[in-house]
């Protein structure tokens, strides 16, 4: 339930440039700030506008991506303490959350909290403390007071192991449609570089879609869709706009027959498992597929 009040905020997490800073005000965007260069754009912008602005801090624990610092600190807290800036939150992000008993994880939620006490000896107090993405939610004993998952939202997992821990549901399918059926005699070849081979009399359903849309060209002969509730298997070399499924065994299929190329409503395209055909996790395929396509929300 929200509390009485409650106005939604957006926070930035990754990084922004200069000139992004007249837009927060307007779109009421939390910034993060993970470096001493980002916390002087923002103190400058928000003391000249006469704004009293809450902003969270990233700091690196371990990771060494985005971050600040330890030894930039306190200079990051000096430069906000002369503008209208509070520090709300700090935020950190793990590189092994699903990993608890790491010794990289332990060594990261030290860290925080030996920053949380700094930030304390400094008298900033963040009202907010955040670290726990999916991994972390999954498996983590202490969360913070905020989480941020990522693939969750998805219905992805993110290791093997969490599946045995929690039941997700998948929240997006890309669908397409059969535009043409090609019907191959024993021995002849589809493709570039004629890289399917018809060992029989074979059907195959032409999909428009292709690696130009974010669907790896790795699984071209080892990815699968599904036709008419069944698995078909992604056959030939994917190319840049199109693919082949093989739909000898499905009976009655046709042009303009639906295609699930990931999804469904009955999961069947599990993106955890196309995504460890195509050597890479669920997150990537989530981020990729669909570029340049129409995409439809529906409001559950």
């Amino acid at each position: 339930m929200r509390k009485k009040g409650f106005k939604e905020r957006i926070l930035l997490l990754s990084g922004f440039e200069k000139d992004w800073l007249e837009e927060f005000p307007r779109l009421n965007i939390t910034p993060v700030i993970a470096s001493v260069e980002e916390a002087k754009w923002c103190a400058e912008f928000f003391k000249k506008k006469g704004l009293k602005v809450s902003v969270h801090l990233k700091v690196d624990t371990g990771m060494h991506r985005f971050g600040i610092d330890e030894k930039r600190i306190s200079q990051v807290v000096s430069v906000l303490k002369n503008s209208y800036t509070k520090v709300e939150g700090i935020m950190t992000h793990l590189a092994s959350s699903e990993e608890p008993e790491s010794e990289l994880t332990k060594s990261q939620l030290e860290n925080l909290k030996k920053i949380l006490k700094y930030l304390k000896s400094l008298g900033i107090f963040p009202e907010y403390v955040h670290f726990a993405n999916t991994g972390g939610i999954i498996f983590l004993q202490e969360k913070g007071n905020l989480v941020r998952p990522g693939i969750g939202l998805f219905g992805g997992y993110p290791s093997k192991r969490a599946k045995e821990l929690i039941k997700l549901y998948p929240v997006m399918t890309l669908y397409s449609k059969i535009i043409e059926v090609k019907e191959l005699k024993p021995g002849e070849r589809a493709g570039y570089g004629g890289a399917f081979k018809a060992e029989r009399k074979t059907l195959l359903g032409l999909v428009p879609v292709g690696y130009g849309d974010g669907y790896p060209r790795i699984l071209g002969g080892r990815g699968f869709a599904s036709v008419r509730g069944k698995r078909v298997k992604v056959v030939g070399r994917v190319s840049m706009k199109a693919l082949y499924v093989d739909i000898t065994d499905v009976p009655g299929v046709k042009k303009g027959d639906e295609v699930i190329l990931l999804g469904g409503e009955n999961s069947e395209v599990p993106a955890d498992e196309l995504a460890e055909l195509a050597q890479t996790i669920s997150y990537e395929l989530f981020c990729n597929l669909g570029r340049g396509i129409n995409r439809e929300y529906i409001k559950c």
